[in-house]
């Protein structure tokens, strides 16, 4: 079992990758064009709208959540793990696994929590002792094979300030006092602080409680300080994720990496955004990043797909979650059911899930994931510490016809039938606290309130009163 105790984790509790303030400013809009427009849900748009997905896999999973992530974690000069772009977070029964985009469980749910490495891997967590900081990982390596010693444990996560004095742009460390003067060329999410030098002539930052934030770039702004929050990629330039922004009306928006305003202060921050502990803050409830030129956003109770020219390109309430765009692929929730899509290409595309799996028997018991059938010689060996179905070589093995998985549900959608807009009102689950870690907020258990828009007819679906 590895063992690590967690400074980086407290030095992480103890800072803010983002800053959330609550003094009162005016906000700006970069540019006189008003976009605004461009992104409210028409009631009345035509539902024969040519969409720019097609179905991988037919909404058919049952999850308490699944997770991906939009990679504004990974550093692209470090990152050999391609984890991140060919599996998700899948949480059941109150524990975390991985499940790949083809629909098969490559580690079972069965640990406490999850973060995302800037190496690429996505590190799965049991707390086995959190008073002496002892806990147990889980991850796969470069080559997929399973694995209990993640790459990386600890992290140096730049954070960028404006020193309120000197207007001048520095660089530090996540959890670290310490600081210099930025001499990159980036565009950088900026956080109002004091930077001073102390009796060894080392210069340290310390940051108001009512910080606010705004855009650098050469170490000039190009924005006011007049945001409350701030989510931006940590390690490449805003070119190809952009960097959003949260207003004092609670409201995200996104600037490109010179200052103009591609979609405007109309988003919500979604709590499945979240990267885990370790990478992430807890207290900020921010929106997702581009990945494949496309983002998810959710405003006003639904969820809808933007291009990187900031138009809407899959209309609000076709699914009732949405994630990130990872080589083509995404997660998307309809009627309560799980499903993937494919927008462009997939450069590396998973082992396909065989039509018939989405059709096993299962078993009823949420903590079992093999059927009463007997194993046969070929079937692949359980390992018990990680509830990982690995092969002699340790690589993990899916979709044996032996194993049946509990959460793939036959909804009866025939295979040329789009089930279209079903899920239009998901309800509270049930809090928002991991019993496991009452520090950290579960995205796996809440989904955001769907409102109905009002009067709205989706022709393509079948009453059913």
């Amino acid at each position: 079992m590895n063992k690590l105790f967690r400074s980086a984790i407290a030095a992480a509790a103890s800072a803010l990758i983002f800053t959330g303030c609550t003094f009162p400013g005016s906000t700006k809009n970069s540019g006189s064009d008003d976009m605004s427009n461009t992104y409210n849900f028409n009631i009345t748009e035509n539902n024969d709208t040519e969409q720019i997905y097609s179905w991988l896999i037919k909404p058919s999973i049952q999850a308490d959540n699944i997770i991906s992530f939009d990679a504004s974690r990974i550093d692209p000069d470090t990152a050999d793990n391609r984890t991140y772009l060919n599996y998700s977070v899948v949480r059941y029964n109150s524990k975390y696994g991985l499940i790949d985009y083809a629909g098969n469980y490559v580690v079972k749910p069965a640990y406490d929590d999850y973060y995302i490495c800037p190496c690429g891997e996505i590190v799965l967590v049991n707390i086995i002792d959190e008073r002496n900081n002892e806990y147990e990982y889980c991850t796969l390596d470069k080559d997929k094979k399973v694995t209990s010693y993640p790459a990386h444990t600890e992290y140096t996560t730049p954070v960028y300030y404006l020193d309120i004095k000197s207007q001048k742009v520095f660089e530090g460390k996540l959890g670290s006092k310490n600081v210099t003067e930025y001499t990159g060329k980036k565009a950088v999410a900026v956080t109002e602080a004091n930077v001073e030098m102390d009796d060894y002539g080392n210069l340290e930052v310390s940051v108001p409680e009512d910080a606010l934030c705004g855009l650098a770039k050469n170490g000039e702004l190009l924005t006011e300080m007049i945001y409350t929050a701030s989510y931006a990629p940590l390690y490449k330039g805003a070119g190809s994720t952009l960097i959003a922004f949260r207003n004092e009306e609670d409201k995200w928006g996104y600037l490109d990496a010179d200052g103009n305003t591609v979609i405007d202060f109309i988003c919500d921050g979604d709590p499945n955004a979240y990267n885990g502990m370790m990478t992430d803050d807890p207290n900020v409830v921010h929106p997702y990043l581009f990945c494949d030129d496309y983002v998810p956003v959710y405003k006003d109770g639904y969820y809808s797909y933007y291009d990187f020219s900031g138009e809407q390109v899959v209309r609000a309430g076709e699914f009732s979650q949405a994630r990130p765009i990872n080589n083509g692929r995404a997660w998307v929730k309809q009627n309560d059911f799980w499903g993937v899509i494919q927008v462009g290409d997939i450069i590396e595309e998973e082992r396909p899930k065989d039509d018939s799996s989405s059709q096993l028997t299962t078993t009823t018991s949420g903590t079992g994931y093999w059927t009463t059938t007997e194993a046969s010689s070929s079937q692949a060996e359980s390992t018990d510490w990680a509830g990982i179905v690995t092969d002699a070589n340790g690589n993990p093995v899916t979709s044996d016809p032996t194993w049946s998985d509990p959460s793939v549900v036959d909804t009866g959608i025939p295979d040329n039938t789009d089930p279209g807009i079903i899920d239009t009102d998901i309800s509270d689950q049930g809090g928002n606290v991991d019993p496991y870690d009452p520090n950290t907020p579960d995205p796996g258990i809440q989904d955001p309130v769907v409102t109905p828009a009002p009067d709205y007819t989706d022709p393509n679906i079948e009453a059913t009163y």
